[in-house]
């Protein structure tokens, strides 16, 4: 495993004489480094039960701190509900929102809109009653509010993280100017790649996966309201990507959705699009990559999760493959499997 912080330089994993392809990992929301590593096993295992990686295949690991309501006293949110007056969970509130503001305030900040069912702005602008008000019981607004300070704080720190790994690429493509790099993030970590695609140089980057990601259904899109272009839709283009872009979605995937529900919330907006179609859920703003795939993007194509024995894939260059995982995937965190490797193993051969 690397730290993406060592920016600059390349991690030695990638410098092999006899390495050819270096595919890139990365955990998401709610792993800390144990998980990670079981990812990062469970997913090479994977493909190992697959078949046809290239033989002179790295992989290399990336762990970033993805785990924080851990070290917050489960008493401070009991007390809170248990005053009924509502000034212990305003206090908290306050107290929650100004630790995430000391998070992310020095970060590079997205306009609201390159963000559709993010809604951060009302997390932070509405007043602390009004806020545990918009999700009905005091027991439920005060979860809601740590589950949302918890997604704020880590789709930033995962977009910073994206940003310190396209230096470590560009130091592996420096050093190893004929190695293929390859991009996979589950969770979260779909928007570590992403957010490294959108920001590196014109590597270029062979291929890239997001698996079961936890980004907005219109992060590639373009004009996704009619004005405005997804926020990582740059990756797309500038020579930074050289073959496809695979997404996994599954219906069975209630987590990435959980956060859209939520965000929808601070609006008054009770839209559902869980379990909806793509083609449904495309008007809603609020859905997951993950949930739906890549909604509202010209170099979207669309098919289905293969088994593991008969063809493979043959995903096109330049475009991003949607592929319905539903058969497969049944949890958000159900994707170390052989269907799962397999759909890697055809994104790292692809061309």
């Amino acid at each position: 495993m690397a730290d993406p912080t060592q920016r600059g330089v390349a991690p030695a994993v990638a410098l092999g004489a006899d390495v050819t392809d270096v595919l890139v990992l990365s955990h998401g929301w709610l792993d800390d480094a144990s998980r990670a590593q079981i990812l990062y096993d469970g997913l090479t295992r994977a493909m190992v039960q697959a078949g046809g990686a290239p033989p002179g295949l790295a992989v290399l690991g990336i762990v970033w701190p993805a785990r924080r309501f851990d070290a917050v006293p489960e008493a401070e949110a009991t007390a809170a509900v248990n005053d009924p007056s509502g000034r212990t969970a305003a206090a908290y509130v306050t107290r929650i929102r100004n630790r995430v503001r000391t998070e992310i305030i020095d970060l590079p900040a997205a306009a609201e809109y390159a963000n559709p069912g993010d809604h951060q702005s009302a997390f932070f602008g509405l007043d602390p009653g009004a806020l545990l008000e918009k999700f009905g019981r005091l027991e439920d607004g005060i979860y809601a509010v740590m589950n949302l300070a918890t997604y704020y704080e880590m789709k930033a720190r995962s977009g910073n993280v994206g940003r310190g790994l396209a230096p470590v690429l560009a130091a592996v493509r420096a050093a190893r100017p004929v190695v293929r790099l390859h991009l996979a993030g589950h969770s979260l970590g779909s928007r570590v790649m992403a957010s490294a695609l959108a920001n590196c140089g014109p590597l270029p980057v062979s291929s890239a996966m997001l698996i079961q990601g936890a980004l907005s259904q219109f992060g590639f899109a373009k004009h996704w309201d009619g004005v405005h272009d997804g926020l990582f839709r740059p990756g797309l283009f500038g020579g930074r990507l050289r073959g496809p872009v695979v997404v996994t979605h599954s219906r069975h995937d209630e987590m990435v959705g959980i956060i859209y529900d939520l965000a929808s919330r601070l609006v008054d907006d009770q839209t559902d699009s869980a379990g909806r179609a793509p083609e449904d859920a495309a008007g809603a703003e609020f859905g997951a990559i993950g949930a739906h795939g890549a909604l509202c993007t010209p170099e979207s194509v669309w098919g289905k999760m293969l088994p593991v024995s008969g063809p493979g894939y043959a995903f096109p260059a330049g475009a991003i493959s949607n592929l319905d995982s539903s058969a497969y995937i049944r949890s958000h965190f159900d994707v170390m499997t052989p269907e799962v490797g397999k759909a890697l193993v055809g994104m790292i051969t692809a061309g």
